[in-house]
C-alpha cells in the first residue's frame, strides 16, 4: 500500500474514531451539521492547495482571478467604466485591506488599471486591461479544466445534484444571518499564499 492510501485510510479510520466519541460525549446528539462543516472546510483548503501546487511560474492565484473574472465580465456586459474597490471586495467577501493588496498585486502586473470615477473624484474605478484580457484567454481555459478534472470522478448528474444542494445549504445558512456579515480573518484570504 502506497503512502496515499495509508494517508486516506488513516483519515477515515481517525474521522471514525471521531465520530463515534463525538456521538458520545453529545449523548447521541446528531452531528451531521459538524461532519458538513468539516468537509466543505477540507474540500476548501485542498482546492487552495491543488491549485496553489499546479500552478505555473506567473501564474496568478484564485482570489485574484476571480476579480478578472468579475471585471471581465462587467465590462462584457456594458461596464466600461470599472467597478470600485468596496464592491470588489464584497464580491471575493475579502476585507478592504486584503482586495486593496490583491488589486495592488494585478495593477503591478499590468492586468488592471485603476481610474478616478468621473462621477466621484474621491472614489477608484478599477478596469481589466488588454494584457489582463489575454491572460485570461488563455489561463482561464486551463484552470477551468484543472477545476473540473478534480470533481471528474462524479458523473455530470451527481455535479449538478452537489451543485443544487451546496446553493440550497448556502441558501439555509444566509436565512439564519441575523447580523450584518462580513468578512473574518478565518474566512479572509492571504494575498501572497493565494
Amino acid at each position: 500500500m502506497d503512502c496515499h492510501h495509508e494517508n486516506v485510510n488513516h483519515y477515515e479510520i481517525m474521522r471514525d474514531h471521531l465520530k463515534k466519541h463525538l456521538i458520545s460525549m453529545t449523548g447521541g446528539v446528531d452531528i451531521k451539521g459538524l461532519e458538513l462543516s468539516s468537509l466543505i472546510r477540507m474540500l476548501a483548503n485542498y482546492y487552495a492547495a491543488i491549485i496553489a501546487h499546479k500552478m505555473m511560474p506567473g501564474e496568478i492565484s484564485g482570489p485574484r482571478m476571480g476579480i478578472l473574472i468579475r471585471l471581465l465580465v462587467a465590462e462584457q456586459s456594458g461596464n466600461t467604466n470599472g467597478i470600485n474597490p468596496t464592491a470588489l471586495s464584497h464580491f471575493q467577501n475579502v476585507k478592504k485591506n486584503t482586495i486593496s493588496s490583491l488589486l495592488r498585486g494585478l495593477e503591478e502586473s499590468g492586468y488592471v488599471e485603476r481610474n478616478l470615477d468621473a462621477n466621484d473624484k474621491r472614489v477608484f474605478l478599477i478596469r481589466i486591461t488588454e494584457k489582463g484580457r489575454k491572460m485570461m484567454e488563455t489561463v482561464g481555459p486551463q484552470r477551468l479544466a484543472m477545476m473540473n478534472d478534480l470533481s471528474s470522478d462524479l458523473t455530470d448528474e451527481e455535479k449538478n445534484h452537489l451543485i443544487s444542494l451546496l446553493e440550497k445549504l448556502l441558501k439555509s445558512m444566509q436565512k439564519r444571518v441575523d447580523f450584518p456579515f462580513h468578512p473574518t480573518p478565518e474566512n479572509d484570504v492571504d494575498p501572497d499564499l493565494d
